[in-house]
């Protein structure tokens, strides 16, 4: 295993984390009951949506930092950090940049959220769907051998994304539907 494949997969497993985080905060929001509904089963889905956001922002932290290894090309913490002038793909860095500092934003307002209030918290934590745009932008269209800007988006990865992507999508769309009934 290379170092741009280590960094692939920690790019997959922060994608997979998020969405499965997504999908939990949304059945939080519709109030949905395990023990009601399917599985029949006591959960405590609040500690598990805690959990896969644990697990999510340490992928997504970790993600880029694997890049400062690779030999060819060159990054710099800078460049992580600004990814405006990183030397591949500058704009699709940018908008990964983007969606890791909105998920921090959120995970540090959720840490915070009994001294910031509920509607503080509330309202910053919709910045979770801006964050799982960028977050998609960046992981279909980024090119993960980091040659020449053309990714394969029928690569195994990239299904991957493109599907948690899709499911995330409708899962929107049923709250949004659902919330307004």
């Amino acid at each position: 295993m290379t170092i741009l494949d280590l960094c692939a997969y920690l790019g997959l497993g922060a994608v997979g984390a998020a969405s499965v985080n997504l999908l939990i905060g949304m059945l939080m929001a519709l109030r949905y009951s395990p023990v009601r509904n399917w599985p029949h089963l006591r959960m405590n889905l609040f500690a598990l949506h805690q959990w896969t956001a644990y697990c999510t922002v340490a992928l997504a932290l970790t993600h880029p930092l694997v890049l400062l290894l690779v030999k060819s090309p060159r990054f710099r913490v800078y460049d992580l950090v600004w990814p405006l002038n990183s030397p591949l793909q500058p704009k699709l860095n940018l908008a990964g940049a983007g969606a890791l500092y909105l998920l921090v934003l959120v995970f540090v307002s959720s840490l915070l959220r009994t001294r910031l209030g509920r509607p503080l918290w509330r309202n910053l934590h919709y910045l979770v769907f801006p964050a799982a745009a960028l977050l998609f932008l960046h992981s279909i269209l980024t090119d993960p051998a980091l040659k020449d800007g053309h990714p394969d988006l029928l690569d195994g990865g990239k299904i991957f994304v493109e599907a948690a992507a899709v499911v995330s999508l409708v899962a929107v769309g049923v709250r949004v539907w659902l919330r307004g009934r």
